[in-house]
């Protein structure tokens, strides 16, 4: 689900952004977005520190997000 739209897109097309200050129930979370300026914004304001697309999220990634 798209973080500002709050509307469902395809995980494969979505720019990811890791390493924000925005937690999720589970803590730190991949913050999803349809666009890569919407992410590119979204770091910018939340002190993110990178953007992934999907095929870049492997289980190391997910393991060090906390």
């Amino acid at each position: 689900m798209e973080y500002y739209d709050m509307e469902l897109i395809d995980v494969r097309k979505a720019f990811f952004v890791i390493g924000s200050d925005v937690y999720g129930p589970m803590g730190h979370e991949l913050i999803p977005f349809a666009t890569e300026e919407d992410a590119r914004t979204f770091m910018s304001d939340h002190k993110g520190k990178s953007i992934l697309r999907f095929e870049e999220i492997t289980p190391r990634v997910i393991e060090k997000l906390d």
